[in-house]
């Protein structure tokens, strides 16, 4: 998916997600996918709606400051999550092949 405000940020469980620049700010938009819908549905709290885009439906979250302030509060506790775990004591740095 290619626009002008478009920008690709990677793959949830297969499906794109990036963020659509906009005059007022930028848009979230996923893939709309099972996962995706549960995510988009959290993040917004409840107030997501479908857009579709090359002939390609994505959920769209309007990012905010409300939308960010949840976003750094899932990553803490992600991150926290991930440390807790007995037997993973950090998260691991994944380096492509001929990267330093």
């Amino acid at each position: 998916m290619k626009t002008d405000g478009y920008h690709s940020l990677g793959r949830l469980v297969g499906h794109e997600v990036g963020v659509d620049h906009t005059r007022v700010g930028q848009d979230i938009l996923m893939e709309h996918s099972e996962v995706n819908q549960r995510l988009a549905s959290l993040l917004a709290f409840g107030d997501v709606d479908a857009v579709h885009r090359e002939d390609t439906l994505y959920w769209r979250i309007v990012h905010n400051r409300q939308v960010d302030d949840l976003l750094v509060e899932l990553i803490d506790l992600l991150i926290s999550i991930r440390y807790a775990h007995p037997a993973i004591v950090q998260l691991e740095m994944s380096l492509e092949p001929g990267e330093p």
